[in-house]
């Protein structure tokens, strides 16, 4: 009997240190989503400040006990008054203990419209994308686009993107396609199985391309080379293209390329001097592209 009083509180001390741990969590938690939502708030009003807007019909925070969340129903984004991207649904998820790293999902379909361009609705499954920060350094993405559907332009099976800060600064980019059909109103469907580009954005905004390969069949395209935007916001710059067959690559071109007949012909006798596998250098400058010689389309301004 007299152990009977020691028994007992020992009996409760596991349920008490556990009580205990969810309150000192709980406490954690709610500091942690405090210092989220400052965060985020200040975030915003930055990136409104340089002309990224984002609102919301309704905006609500949670997760608890080991998420916080936040979801932003109807978001709009405005890109410096010339862009504006609408959807149904975005949801940002971070690990309490981890909130550096964040998972980024948005619901389709999604609507673009512009400066120059008409509300068009581009319809996709569920976007997810992850990105990690690190102190001082350009977050790592990673971006899953499944499902991509634009009435009258074509559709895209799925692209994956994936960012990362360079070593030699900026920022390295690789992109890889799968399922891509180009539709024209004026042409046959151009048809694309895969394509991969790896690449790094410098500083000075140049593209950096390592190489970009494109493949339908066994018809491969690649090259490499430099690009950026000239004064105008229009593509400048040169890649250095290959083909392991050009009679097979200008068949599947031709319809899409603003030449004559004649200057078709011209530009197949002069690739074929190189044999079945061939190399063209394809040249933006200008406002017009080039392949060698020939211009082949008139390029606009990206903005």
């Amino acid at each position: 009997m007299p152990n009977a009083a020691p028994s007992s509180w020992r009996m409760f001390l596991p349920l008490g240190i556990v009580l205990v741990l969810a309150l000192i969590w709980s406490i954690y938690w709610f500091v942690a989503l405090g210092i989220a939502k400052e965060r985020f708030a200040a975030e915003r009003e930055i990136l409104a400040n340089q002309g990224a807007a984002l609102s919301c019909t309704q905006e609500d925070w949670g997760g608890y006990p080991f998420h916080l969340e936040y979801s932003c129903r109807s978001p709009v984004a405005t890109i410096v008054g010339r862009a504006e991207l609408r959807s149904s649904n975005l949801l940002l998820v971070a690990l309490a203990y981890a909130p550096w790293q964040i998972a980024a999902l948005l619901d389709g379909p999604t609507t673009v419209s512009g400066l120059g361009l008409s509300p068009t609705k581009v319809d996709h499954q569920r976007v997810f994308a992850a990105i990690t920060f690190k102190a001082e350094e350009v977050p790592t993405v990673s971006l899953e686009l499944p499902a991509l559907s634009v009435s009258g332009f074509g559709k895209l099976k799925q692209l994956m993107l994936s960012t990362r800060p360079s070593p030699t600064e900026g920022m390295d980019l690789a992109i890889t396609i799968t399922g891509l059909e180009y539709q024209s109103p004026d042409h046959v469907p151009l048809t694309v199985d895969s394509g991969s580009l790896l690449s790094s954005v410098v500083q000075d905004q140049t593209l950096k391309v390592q190489k970009f390969e494109l493949q339908q069949g066994t018809l491969r395209y690649w090259g490499s080379g430099t690009l950026r935007l000239d004064s105008n916001h229009r593509i400048t710059g040169k890649l250095d293209t290959e083909t392991n067959d050009i009679s097979g690559l200008l068949a599947v071109l031709a319809p899409h390329l603003t030449l004559s007949a004649a200057q078709i012909s011209n530009l197949k006798t002069m690739l074929g001097l190189l044999g079945n596998a061939a190399k063209a250098p394809v040249i933006a400058q200008d406002g017009a592209l080039y392949i060698g010689p020939f211009k082949i389309a008139d390029l606009t301004a990206i903005y």
